[in-house]
C-alpha cells in the first residue's frame, strides 16, 4: 500500500506539472499574439519622443511628459497610477532661443548645442576667441590670463581626437561577445555602496565652478568646448547645476568638433576669430515638475498579492534630442509590456509595479527617493517592505534588443532566470553574466538587497551616435527591438509573478 500511495502522489505531482507547463505555453503564446500583432509601443514612443521631446529634470517639458504618461497609463488599464515628488530644490531650465556663429575672418554658422543651466546672454555679444587649452588649475589659468579676457569668447580645452570613419559604429553583440559574458559568472564584481556613489557625483557635478566664476568675473562673455564624436554629432551634456541657489554658469555651448578644430588651428596660426552668439534660457523653481510615475497591475492571489515584481526605468533624458533612446524606447517598453498583460487578461498572483524614475541623470534622483521613502534611509537596515519585493528589473541600456541580463553578482539568481529565458530561446539567447552595469537606477534597489537586474541589450548606435546627443532620436529605435523587447518582458514578469519564491537575494557580506 505504502508503494502504490507513492506511485499516485508521484502521479499527482506530475500531472499538477504538466498542467502549469500548459498553462504557462498558452500565456506565451497569447503574449506574443498581442505584442507582435497588435504592439502600440512605437505609436506610443513616437508621442513621448516627437510631441513632448527633451524631458530634463526639473522642466516643465518633462511634467508635460509625465502628465501623458500617466494618463495613457490609465487609459490602458494599469492601476494605481499616481505620481511622487522627488526633489523640492530641483529648478527647472528651459531654452528659448540660442544661435553661435564665426563672423571673422569669414563667416562660419558654428554647430552648437548650450549646456543645461547655462543663463542667458545680454542680446546678441560678439567677441575675439581666446584658447585655453589647460584650465585644471586655476592658479595657473590666473597667472596666464588674469586681466585678458574681459569681451572675450573662451575656446576652452584640446581640439579632440578625430574619430575614424572606419570605426564600427552600429553594434550588436556576437556570439562569441556574449558567450565571453558567460564565461564571467565566477568573477568577483567590484561596486560602489550607493551613498559613496552619490558622494563622488555631487562633488563631481561641480567641479568646475571656480574655474566658471573666474571666467565670469573677468568678463568673459560665454564659453564654446568640445569631445571626441563621429562627424559633427553634438554632446552636450557635463557640468549640471540642477539644485536651486546653485550657480548660475555663463553661457557655456559644446560645438562639433570639426568646427572647434578649425578655431583652434587658427589660433595656433595667429589668426583670431570673431564669434557672434546669443543664447535665451529661463530658470524656474516648481518642486511639482519633480515626479515619478507609479502604476501597477494589482496582485490577485491572497497571499502573495502583498509581495511585488518591480519594473523600472528613467523617464527623465538630456536636453539636445528628443530622449528616444535614452530612455524614451525602454519607458515604453515597460508599458507596453503591461499593457501586453492587461490585454491578455492577466490576473497577476503578485502585484507587478512600475516606476519610471525622474533625475536618474543627475545622480539617480528619482529612484533614490523613492527608496528613502519605501525602504528605509541609507544610514539604516533596509525595512520589512524592502523585503516583500521579489526583484527588481530595469532598462537603460539604449534601444537595442534584449540578450540576456547582468546578474550583479547574485548566482543564487541566475537558475531563475536561466528557467524564464529557456521558454523564449526563440526571441533572446538568454546570456546571464555575473557582471553589473554601472550608472543606473538598478543601484540604488541593489542597496537595499533587493535582488535588482539591468537586462543585456544590443548597443547598436547607443554609445557611438545617441547617448546623451542631438542623434537621440526617433530615427535611432529600432522598431522590431522595441516590439520584441516589449514582449520579452511580459513574458519575464509573467514568469516571476507566478513561481512558487521570490528570487533569490545575495547574501550579505
Amino acid at each position: 500500500m505504502k508503494l502504490k500511495s507513492i506511485l499516485i502522489f508521484l502521479l499527482f505531482i506530475g500531472n499538477l506539472l504538466n498542467s502549469y507547463s500548459q498553462e504557462a505555453n498558452v500565456m506565451l503564446e497569447k503574449i506574443k499574439n498581442e505584442g507582435f500583432n497588435n504592439s502600440q509601443a512605437m505609436s506610443m514612443l513616437s508621442t513621448l519622443s516627437d510631441v513632448y521631446g527633451q524631458r530634463l529634470t526639473g522642466s516643465n517639458e518633462y511634467l508635460a511628459a509625465a502628465t501623458w504618461m500617466s494618463k495613457k497609463m490609465t487609459t490602458i488599464g494599469l492601476q494605481n497610477v499616481h505620481f511622487e515628488t522627488y526633489c523640492d530644490n530641483c529648478r527647472g531650465w528651459s531654452m528659448e532661443s540660442f544661435n553661435v556663429e564665426m563672423i571673422s575672418p569669414n563667416f562660419m554658422h558654428i554647430s552648437a548645442y548650450p549646456l543645461t543651466m547655462s543663463k542667458s546672454t545680454q542680446g546678441i555679444v560678439t567677441g575675439d576667441v581666446v584658447h585655453i587649452k589647460k584650465y585644471k588649475h586655476l592658479d595657473s589659468v590666473k597667472l596666464l590670463y588674469e586681466g585678458k579676457l574681459n569681451g572675450k569668447i573662451i575656446l576652452l580645452g584640446k581640439e579632440p581626437r578625430r574619430k575614424s570613419l572606419t570605426d564600427t559604429i552600429f553594434v550588436r553583440y556576437s556570439e562569441a561577445d556574449l558567450i565571453e559574458m558567460a564565461k564571467k559568472d565566477s568573477a568577483k564584481v567590484k561596486q560602489t555602496r550607493l551613498p559613496e556613489l552619490l558622494k563622488s557625483w555631487e562633488t563631481d557635478d561641480i567641479k568646475e565652478e571656480a574655474f566658471l566664476k573666474f571666467l565670469e568675473a573677468e568678463g568673459a562673455l560665454a564659453i564654446l568646448k568640445s569631445r571626441s564624436m563621429y562627424l559633427g554629432v553634438l554632446h552636450p551634456d557635463g557640468t549640471y547645476y540642477y539644485k536651486d541657489g546653485q550657480l548660475k554658469p555663463l553661457p557655456y555651448f559644446t560645438i562639433m568638433p570639426e568646427h572647434f578644430g578649425r578655431l583652434a588651428r587658427m589660433i595656433d596660426m595667429e589668426v583670431t576669430p570673431k564669434i557672434r552668439l546669443n543664447l535665451e534660457t529661463n530658470f524656474y523653481s516648481k518642486p511639482e515638475n519633480n515626479v515619478n510615475v507609479i502604476a501597477e497591475l494589482t496582485g490577485t492571489d491572497k497571499e502573495l498579492k502583498e509581495e511585488i515584481v518591480m519594473v523600472g526605468a528613467h523617464f527623465d533624458s538630456w536636453h539636445s534630442g528628443t530622449g528616444a533612446t535614452d530612455n524614451g524606447a525602454n519607458s515604453i517598453v515597460l508599458v507596453e509590456a503591461l499593457r501586453i498583460l492587461k490585454a491578455i487578461g492577466y490576473q497577476p498572483k503578485r502585484t507587478i509595479k512600475l516606476g519610471l524614475w525622474g533625475g536618474e541623470e543627475q545622480a539617480f534622483l528619482g529612484s533614490v527617493s523613492y527608496g528613502k521613502k519605501h525602504f528605509g534611509a541609507h544610514d539604516q537596515e533596509p525595512n520589512e517592505a524592502s523585503t516583500k519585493v521579489s526583484t527588481y528589473l530595469n532598462l537603460d541600456n539604449g534601444a537595442g534588443a534584449i540578450r540576456g541580463l547582468y546578474l550583479q553578482n547574485n548566482g543564487f539568481a541566475k537558475p531563475v532566470f536561466k528557467e524564464v529565458f529557456k521558454s523564449i530561446s526563440d526571441l533572446s539567447e538568454g546570456t546571464l553574466t555575473i557582471e553589473n552595469t554601472l550608472s543606473t537606477d538598478h543601484e540604488t534597489f541593489d542597496f537595499y538587497n533587493i535582488p535588482s537586474f539591468q537586462f543585456i541589450q544590443d548597443p547598436i548606435e547607443y554609445y557611438s551616435v545617441t547617448h546623451h546627443t542631438q542623434l537621440d532620436v526617433l530615427e535611432y529605435v529600432p522598431e522590431q527591438d522595441v516590439i520584441k523587447n516589449s514582449v520579452i518582458l511580459a513574458w519575464t514578469i509573467y514568469s516571476l509573478s507566478e513561481r512558487e519564491g521570490k528570487v533569490p537575494r545575495k547574501q550579505k557580506e
